[in-house]
């Protein structure tokens, strides 16, 4: 008689633990076919996840039941968070550079009534030279040191993709300009200085005059030199460089109120409002004048970038931590074969480009 109290406490207890895996057998049940919404779950994982940190659970016998529901969304969960986590990854992708309507150089200048209109379309197959108003234009370069005009106008010349152009102002200043850039300019220089406006990439070989300073405005920099030799690269989207080569270049930062002065092999950076200089090979930032991609520790998203912008086709890339920060260095003749350039770029063991739908589709290789 000692014993039976005791032994109708087990039997109480059997029947609770049983009671119990009924419990979450019918949880995982209801779970699996209600076939609840993954965003909703998703968003109340997270938000469990902060609550936790803030509360502690105080569990009991009831409480035993709501961990095992607790417990068996948190399984549902797992099996599709893989699952989640691929369809965001599907869409997180980073365009690089879109290709867009490419042609030939186009020079525009400013009209009487401030309007522009084509002063001179530059045909490939054109290789004769045309002369206007002492300007001559030609397929590979325009030369404005004979320009005869009664005053001076503005002119912009656009390069597109996968092309490379001179300019000669002026003053004798030649500029060349990489693909896809922009370059605005007097017909004749007056006034105090020499003012050109810059989108994209160019070379400058700047005429001395100390008298009248040459002035490069962009986006983001100003240049002001007296006669030198640097390249300036201020594509959007992509770290901005200043490199000298000869003489000297103040480099002003209107947006964090700076100037640097810059000694020839010295290049700066500039991105995210922030700046830095260092001594460099300048070939690395030139080379493109003469027909080479000369890529040293760049980030592979610019180069991509440059890549896209030369043989004019769409560059998307996966959001993956390793080729985001990923810098590389990488040199290759411009004048090589689009699948040629994927072969190269594909001999990186972490890299896969592969061409699809008329575009290039990077991702980190498995």
């Amino acid at each position: 008689m000692i014993n039976e109290p005791t032994n109708i406490n087990h039997e109480n207890e059997d029947c609770i633990e049983e009671r119990l895996h009924y419990e979450c057998e019918q949880a995982l049940l209801r779970i699996h076919f209600e076939k609840p919404s993954a965003e909703e779950e998703w968003v109340k994982f997270r938000e469990g996840l902060a609550v936790k940190s803030r509360k502690r659970i105080s569990w009991s016998v009831g409480g035993w039941i709501l961990g095992g529901v607790a417990a068996a969304v948190a399984i549902w969960i797992v099996v599709l968070l893989p699952w989640h986590r691929a369809v965001e990854k599907e869409e997180e992708v980073l365009v690089l550079f879109t290709a867009i309507e490419s042609g030939y150089p186009v020079i525009m200048e400013e009209q009487p009534d401030k309007s522009f209109v084509a002063s001179s379309v530059i045909v490939a197959d054109n290789k004769e030279e045309k002369v206007i108003e002492g300007v001559v234009y030609s397929d590979k370069k325009v030369d404005y040191t004979r320009h005869s005009g009664k005053s001076p106008r503005k002119s912009v010349v656009s390069i597109p993709c996968g092309q490379v152009y001179k300019l000669i102002l002026n003053d004798s200043t030649e500029v060349w300009l990489n693909a896809g850039s922009s370059l605005t300019f007097p017909t004749r220089f007056s006034g105090k200085q020499r003012l050109v406006k810059l989108e994209g990439e160019a070379y400058f070989k700047v005429a001395r005059n100390e008298n009248m300073p040459f002035v490069i405005e962009t986006e983001k920099l100003t240049a002001r030199v007296l006669g030198t030799e640097f390249n300036m690269k201020v594509y959007k989207d992509s770290e901005t460089h200043v490199t000298l080569v000869k003489g000297a270049v103040k480099v002003g930062m209107p947006e964090v109120n700076k100037e640097v002065v810059l000694m020839p092999g010295e290049d700066i950076t500039y991105v995210d409002r922030d700046f830095c200089v260092k001594k460099v090979d300048t070939d690395y930032y030139t080379q493109w004048r003469f027909g080479y991609f000369y890529f040293d520790d760049m980030y592979l998203v610019d180069i991509l970038s440059d890549l896209g912008r030369w043989y004019n086709v769409t560059v998307e890339m996966e959001q993956d931590s390793l080729l985001l920060n990923q810098r590389l260095h990488f040199v290759v003749e411009r004048s090589e074969s689009c699948e040629q350039l994927i072969a190269n770029l594909n001999a990186f063991e972490y890299l896969s480009v592969v061409p699809e739908d008329g575009k290039w589709i990077v991702r980190r290789k498995k």
